[in-house]
């Protein structure tokens, strides 16, 4: 994910051999976002969702960073617009189009100055990058003194017990490149970072290991 890759053949190419950017552009063309917002997929999507927009309300948009937006569906229906960028022209082309203001950016570099958010968003995303301690100092760096990152990771191993039983192959999301757990985002965001909420979703009692999600509300120090 070092530098945008736009290359048009990248779809046709064998997953194996892309870079980072242009596998992020293969799996938008052949899985896109939908299929994540619809069905039981989409029940537990909306409800992180429901967290995230409890915590973001009241924020002014332009105070918002999501970073890995895909295709711009987490604040449809509301009056939320942050500010939104994904790794993939494809995603963010089709969130353009149905008028949200994103842009096309690299979460390992991000395109904004060092504290121009108070709450920067990596929702469903960490799990996508080889190297996400590198975001979520990108993360801090653009982050206000005191600011907050919302964080969702999902249990790989949970997600992908359930593609199999929805009989969607690959069983493990193309696109996955790291394995996130709790004790591994203690670890990545113990410099720079006071967590401030964390728990397992949708089964806040149960153990994160028979969750699917890991919700965090970090704060920048």
């Amino acid at each position: 994910m070092s530098a945008i890759n736009r290359e048009p053949g990248a779809a046709s190419r064998d997953p194996k051999t892309m870079t980072e950017n242009e596998l992020h552009e293969y799996v938008a063309e052949k899985e896109g976002h939908g299929s994540q917002v619809t069905g039981i997929v989409g029940y537990f999507y909306e409800m992180y969702r429901r967290e995230v927009i409890a915590r973001v309300t009241g924020v002014p948009n332009r105070d918002i960073l999501e970073v890995g937006c895909g295709e711009g569906m987490m604040f449809e229906g509301t009056s939320i617009v942050p500010v939104q960028m994904d790794v993939s022209m494809r995603r963010v082309k089709f969130a353009r189009d149905k008028g949200q203001p994103a842009i096309c950016g690299d979460g390992y570099h991000i395109p904004f100055a060092d504290g121009s958010f108070s709450m920067v968003l990596l929702i469903a995303m960490l799990e996508h990058t080889s190297e996400p301690w590198r975001v979520l100092a990108e993360a801090r760096r653009v982050l206000k003194p005191g600011g907050r990152a919302i964080i969702v990771v999902p249990n790989d191993v949970t997600m992908s017990a359930g593609r199999l039983v929805l009989l969607k192959f690959p069983v493990r999301y193309p696109d996955h490149l790291t394995f996130t757990t709790p004790a591994r985002m203690h670890k990545w965001l113990a410099k720079g970072f006071r967590i401030m909420e964390e728990y397992p979703l949708p089964f806040r009692p149960l153990p994160y290991a028979v969750n699917l999600y890991y919700f965090m509300v970090v704060e920048a120090v």
